[in-house]
């Protein structure tokens, strides 16, 4: 019963995870960006760039798609590719100045939207669901 209860937690987390994600992007209602470009920009660093091959996976989008919309954004300036100095077959992509601000904006509607979600949680709700969350960070990731 124990295996159980773990796999409905971990479902429920996922499913959790995703509507809030939906929910928020629905509310953001940017006209300039789609949701998937949402996403990337939000999991850009502001200062160093990350492998093409790990934003993939982060975003959750394939790579051929990966390429139309990197292209898409590099186009308006949000986003630019650089080769690794190690390894001339990884690119990374970075954020621009432009990226940077859009990046800003589109993180503080994401938290007001993120709020509006949350409103009718109480403290204490947020706070123990906080400690759940902060423990199963620490068996993940160490």
């Amino acid at each position: 019963m124990e295996d159980n209860q773990k796999m409905i937690f971990l479902k429920l987390l996922r499913q959790n995870s995703r509507k809030i994600k939906k929910e928020v992007f629905s509310l953001m209602n940017n006209e300039m960006f789609n949701n998937s470009q949402i996403n990337l920009i939000l999991h850009l660093n502001s200062d160093q760039g990350r492998p093409l091959n790990i934003i993939s996976k982060i975003v959750q989008v394939q790579k051929s798609n990966l390429t139309t919309m990197v292209n898409s954004l590099e186009g308006i300036d949000v986003v630019k590719r650089e080769r690794s100095s190690i390894d001339r077959r990884v690119i990374f992509l970075k954020l621009t100045d432009k990226g940077k601000q859009i990046k800003e904006k589109l993180n503080v509607e994401y938290e007001k939207n993120l709020s509006i979600i949350l409103k009718d949680m109480t403290k204490e709700e947020i706070r123990e669901a906080i400690r759940i969350l902060e423990i199963i960070k620490d068996k993940i990731w160490g």
